[in-house]
């Protein structure tokens, strides 16, 4: 189903190393990239190599656990994977950062551009093909940066092939040498290099473009460096941000998907089509990772994300109830359940996050899974979870299907964020006015959801937690909200007290009162360290040597 395929044994070859493998062995090169890059398949192979970094070893998992303890998202009671996260104890040993590679993931990433961008102009081929093949990796190596520096803050400044162990062993840079020297030269390169066309699963120039938006706003706001201290961007960043989405807006191909998915009895809102697994890479995909029902390319997502293997409670006070006996359908809550569905729940919604969905919002349905009837018109019910991670066919029990590879992409852009970034941009450059684009670009987000459009005459801090609003309605589950908060400076205050309880209101008349939160999850008061991730503690520990110090508040 997906576009790109990848070849296994050379993604491994040209595989970069981590800061431990340099220094625990002989560094190797990545093919003998002198014998490698010798035509165009080669080139074109190596870029699509960059992809499955981030597919693989970042969204295909465990990253959604950064939005964990903020108030759109929580681990279900019973589990302890991530118990440190609710309690806000976090330490640089967690195996999420050791072990599961969402740091050094992000290194084999640059690694495999860096060597991209060195050897790709020494192949001769086209030079428009070999610019977009450049412009490609050259975003690529930005993206997985932008990742670095919201994430951990100050990283080494590692930008050539890195052949020996010097290429690798350097100082952290800060946060703002990051963006100016590489993340955003590098997007402008590929805004002007890339192709000119919709996303078919490869970098193009409008995806470049849309993520120099987010760098801009990103850069604009608040965030918290490596050395304790609580800073906001230049100003002057909003102004860029703004053009950069309108340029989007105007003159991209990319369009809001505004019509429903029909198939049989099964409807998809016009808001959750770009998820659907029956759907990629729609108008309004933008970056979108491809996975396979393959062995090892595939997500894990379905499985991680169930916190419940029936709807017992949201549906009825227990199995054996049954919640459409008034409608003539005598079956229970049990035997409404999928077949497949594994609860494991380390990333279930909120009660918080079900509640900020206004009446009549068809994005609470497109986002948070609750009732599913497929195309026969079979009905199953669940506990809440985050549709946009589960591949229907696995939790159905089709054959061939496994949790270990489902078929669901994951969205990191979309024709969407080219709005809401807009409208946010746009008012804080300047109070927006109703009628003007930056109204328009929210309306156009509320009318496909089914909503009104929105109040006019608000005053400019009105509309920008308007914006603020749809931005956490739309982009529920798509590991966007912890970097919202912690930009717009409001990290503590969404996240003080949360509410982890399901009432009966949630669901009339269905529902009863009952967790499935974390115990402790938004009883403990987000604390100032916790703005940045640590350092992993091997990664410390390796590089002491070189200037390395510990985020503040962490542990050495």
């Amino acid at each position: 189903m997906k576009k790109i395929n990848l070849i296994p044994i050379l993604l491994l070859l040209l595989s970069a190393y981590s800061c431990e493998e340099f220094l625990t062995e002989e560094p190797q090169t990545f093919v003998s990239t002198t014998n490698f890059y010798n035509d165009e398949s080669d080139a074109r192979t190596a870029t699509d190599a960059i992809y499955q970094s981030l597919s693989s070893n970042i969204y295909a998992r465990w990253w959604p656990i950064i939005d964990v303890g903020t108030d759109d998202a929580s681990s279900k009671l019973n589990g302890n994977t991530f118990s440190n996260w609710h309690d806000h104890t976090i330490a640089g040993s967690e195996a999420w950062f050791e072990s599961w590679a969402q740091y050094s993931g992000f290194w084999e990433g640059i690694g495999r551009a860096n060597s991209v961008i060195a050897n790709l102009p020494g192949i001769d081929m086209d030079d428009v093909a070999k610019n977009e093949m450049i412009g490609e990796a050259r975003a690529m190596r930005a993206l997985n940066y932008f990742h670095l520096v919201r994430t951990y803050g100050d990283v080494p400044m590692i930008v050539d092939e890195v052949k020996v162990k010097d290429d690798f062993l350097l100082p952290r840079s800060s946060v703002n040498d990051i963006y100016e020297q590489v993340i955003i030269p590098d997007l402008q390169f590929a805004a002007e290099n890339c192709k000119d066309a919709l996303h078919d699963g490869r970098v193009t120039k409008w995806t470049a473009k849309v993520i120099l938006a987010d760098v801009y706003q990103t850069y604009a706001g608040w965030r918290r460096t490596s050395q304790g201290e609580f800073v906001q961007g230049d100003s002057k960043y909003w102004e860029l941000a703004r053009d950069m989405a309108k340029d989007v807006i105007d003159n991209s191909p990319n369009s809001l998907i505004t019509e429903p998915a029909v198939n049989g009895q099964n409807i998809i809102p016009a808001s959750g089509v770009a998820w659907s697994v029956y759907h990629p890479f729609t108008s309004e995909s933008m970056m979108e990772l491809g996975y396979t029902g393959s062995e090892g390319l595939g997500s894990w997502l379905s499985r991680e994300c169930a916190g419940s293997t029936t709807g017992t409670s949201f549906w009825g006070a227990n199995t054996n109830a049954k919640p459409f006996s008034a409608d003539g359908i005598t079956l229970t809550i049990n035997q409404m359940k999928f077949p497949k569905i594994i609860g494991v729940g380390l990333y279930i919604p909120s009660p918080d996050l079900w509640r900020e969905y206004e009446a009549g919002d068809e994005r609470r349905e497109a986002s948070i899974l609750t009732r599913y009837i497929n195309a026969a018109g079979t009905t199953y019910l669940t506990q809440p979870g985050f549709r946009k991670y589960v591949d229907f066919d696995y939790y159905e029990g089709l054959d061939g299907t496994s949790f270990q590879y489902t078929n669901n992409n994951f969205l990191l852009y979309r024709y969407a964020d080219a709005l809401l970034i807009y409208a946010e941009a746009a008012n804080e450059v300047a109070p927006a006015v109703a009628g003007d684009d930056a109204y328009q670009a929210v309306n156009d987000i509320r009318n496909r959801a089914g909503l009104e459009d929105l109040t006019t005459g608000l005053s400019q801090d009105e509309f920008r937690e308007a914006v603020w609003h749809e931005r956490r309605c739309e982009f529920a589950g798509e590991c966007k909200r912890r970097f919202d908060l912690i930009r717009t400076n409001r990290l503590k205050t969404e996240t003080d007290q949360i509410d982890i309880q399901w009432l009966p209101t949630d669901n009339p008349p269905y529902s009863t009162t009952y967790t499935n939160c974390q115990a402790s999850y938004g009883k403990v008061l987000w604390p100032d360290r916790e703005w940045l991730m640590p350092i992993p503690y091997s990664e410390m520990e390796l590089n002491r040597p070189y200037g390395w110090v510990q985020n503040d508040g962490y542990a050495d």
